[in-house]
């Protein structure tokens, strides 16, 4: 399948999900909502009628330079999940979505995989790397977004693939820890790619032997409530992650990290950052 008609298939179905009756999950002014979706719905039409009808054939830096452009129809995927979350949409909805946002970042890494053997072929020594790198501020967000939601959204079996292909196995040890059931894995990287905040997450996990939800009601409270009651300037100066955008307001590590490893989470869901619905989604 294609990029193209896995999106012709998806943007017609994409284009009525805001007509829900869902109840937002935090708060939001739904016309800004709605051009935001529109935004994202529009900029990948604009790839979809542009795509290249064989993008097997290019080759080369032309192979190269065409995966970068597409790069960000993958974003916009995952932005629209992001907006998704934000709008209410139940487990079911997410999941389809989900699935269909993963498709588009495998068959990326698909066709950068063919640009790094066309290069090789032409004896050009040029290291393409993964397609998200998590050590980059900017794109760890997405990298966590697309393995913590496919725990909670019990599609779990889309993780080692991600981790192969979009990731190149270059992952911390938040990623290793939301992956390792997936994968098998018996150790966890000790990296930790951005401190603020996860280095006070595990801080926390390695004060206590056996993994209790109820520990990590602190982390909730320091960087997720307490930071975004901040002033936008005073959140500026504290560099968590890329700062106080969209993209740090749910702690879907917490979330997916509770689902994984079990546990009395009861503590955690008066926290408005915590995804509980989307916990007893995946419980179910």
């Amino acid at each position: 399948m294609t990029i193209s008609s896995l999106l012709n298939n998806a943007i017609p179905r994409w284009k009525t999900l805001p007509k829900t009756s869902a109840t937002p999950r935090r708060a939001i002014r739904l016309d800004d909502w709605q051009a935001d979706w529109n935004a994202n719905i529009a900029l990948l039409t604009r790839y979809c009628r542009a795509e290249h009808d064989d993008s097997s054939v290019l080759q080369g830096h032309a192979a190269l330079e065409y995966v970068w452009q597409w790069k960000a129809a993958a974003e916009a995927g995952s932005n629209l999940l992001l907006k998704g979350i934000d709008r209410g949409f139940d487990g079911q909805v997410l999941r389809q979505l989900y699935i269909e946002v993963v498709e588009l970042w495998l068959h990326q890494a698909q066709l950068l995989n063919h640009a790094h053997n066309s290069l090789q072929q032409q004896n050009i020594e040029l290291t393409t790397g993964a397609l998200l790198t998590p050590r980059s501020r900017e794109e760890y967000p997405f990298a966590l977004q697309l393995l913590a939601m496919g725990v909670l959204l019990n599609e779990q079996e889309q993780l080692p693939a991600l981790v192969e292909h979009v990731l190149h196995f270059d992952t911390d040890r938040l990623l290793d820890y939301l992956t390792a059931p997936a994968l098998g894995l018996t150790e966890a990287a000790d990296a930790i790619f951005h401190p603020r905040p996860f280095s006070t997450l595990f801080a926390a996990l390695n004060d206590n032997p056996v993994f209790t939800p109820a520990n990590l009601s602190g982390y909730l409270q320091t960087q997720y409530r307490e930071f975004f009651q901040m002033s936008p300037k005073a959140a500026k100066k504290t560099k968590r992650l890329i700062g106080p955008d969209c993209w740090g307001y749910w702690a879907m590590e917490v979330s997916a990290l509770t689902v994984l490893y079990g546990g009395d989470d009861t503590e955690l869901r008066s926290n408005p950052h915590y995804l509980a619905d989307l916990v007893d989604f995946s419980r179910k």
